[in-house]
């Protein structure tokens, strides 16, 4: 299962690059769109699109460092919990790796964390034989 979850992981985060480079995109277009000879009314809304942009550029970047972690994840069996973990618990099914957030993954909830989260460190280390008990 591990090596379909993973590759189910990086599907997720290539239409999430192709989608937010969708919208840029379509934003800057309507940018160009808005400029034309009626002057300044327009600045101001040129403006909140560029923030926009802005914005959504953020998240594209933050997209490509999760597609980046997880191109360096090696798919191998642990015996102690780490980056490219997965790990199922009674508190839920958590995947090391990223801070992607929550999917469906084989109608199992499973949430994408960073290494760096507060429960990551809790988890980084133990047995998984200890936690599947």
């Amino acid at each position: 299962m591990k090596a379909e979850l993973y590759q189910f992981i990086v599907q997720q985060i290539k239409d999430k690059i192709k989608y937010l480079n969708g919208l840029i995109d379509d934003l800057r277009a309507s940018n160009n769109d808005t400029k034309s000879s009626m002057g300044d009314k327009y600045e101001t809304s040129r403006e909140m699109m560029q923030q926009e942009i802005t914005r959504i550029q953020n998240q594209l970047n933050e997209a490509l460092i999760q597609q980046e972690i997880f191109s360096k994840i090696k798919i191998a069996e642990n015996k102690t919990i780490g980056l490219g973990c997965y790990v199922e618990t009674t508190m839920g099914n958590f995947c090391m790796a990223c801070s992607f957030g929550e999917i469906i993954f084989e109608n199992k909830k499973i949430f994408v964390l960073s290494t760096q989260t507060p429960l990551a460190k809790i988890l980084i280390g133990k047995s998984k034989k200890i936690l599947s008990k």
